[in-house]
């Protein structure tokens, strides 16, 4: 189910809404049905299971900015 950020065009609060087909979301704290619809980065799923290390230094390895 698609999860939507919305800013109320009313009270101006920000607020994340579940939006199925063709409902129109209402304001949490209003009830307002002016809302826009915030632009949002997709969430990216990775399938390892194992945690990436960090890098050697703050600019990666080989650049000598390691202090060991």
């Amino acid at each position: 189910m698609p999860l939507y950020e919305f800013v109320c065009q009313q009270c101006e609060r920000e607020q994340e809404l579940l939006v199925r087909g063709e409902e129109t979301p209402l304001c949490e704290a209003c009830g307002s049905t002016r809302l826009t619809k915030l632009l949002s980065a997709p969430a990216a799923h990775s399938s390892s299971s194992r945690p990436e290390s960090p890098p050697a230094g703050s600019c990666g390895s080989g650049c000598g900015c390691f202090p060991g």
